[in-house]
């Protein structure tokens, strides 16, 4: 498991590394056997990155989930890339978080992908 980040202020990539597992930037990521867990942001009012859809059309097939970063202050536009991500490739929006995140926010996510681990196990 590897978490794959696309961060433009370092809020992801703060997120990533509190999860406890390898975290390496969208730009730096190499294609590999291990699946990932992705985390993105939102601009333009709730657009997907340029950097996150190349890496998706890419590699969507290895991604297992998807969690984003944003501002509540964008109302119904906050976490949206995530929305789309989610309707565009099938993938599950697994959190909407604010800034790096809060504590629990890292743990929900965390527990998230133990759990999709233990299951896929089975």
């Amino acid at each position: 498991m590897i978490i794959v980040y696309d961060s433009l202020t370092g809020q992801s990539k703060r997120f990533a590394s509190h999860l406890g597992f390898q975290s390496i930037s969208i730009k730096d990521y190499k294609e590999s056997n291990d699946m990932v867990f992705l985390l993105t942001r939102s601009i333009n009012f709730g657009d997907i990155p340029k950097t996150t859809v190349e890496f998706l059309d890419k590699y969507s097939n290895k991604v297992i989930g998807v969690a984003v970063s944003g501002n509540r202050n964008w109302g119904e536009n906050y976490g949206k890339a995530g929305e789309k991500i989610e309707a565009n490739y099938h993938l599950p929006l697994v959190l909407k978080y604010e800034g790096s995140g809060f504590l629990e926010d890292r743990q929900y996510v965390k527990d998230w992908i133990y759990n999709y681990l233990t299951q896929k196990e089975m």
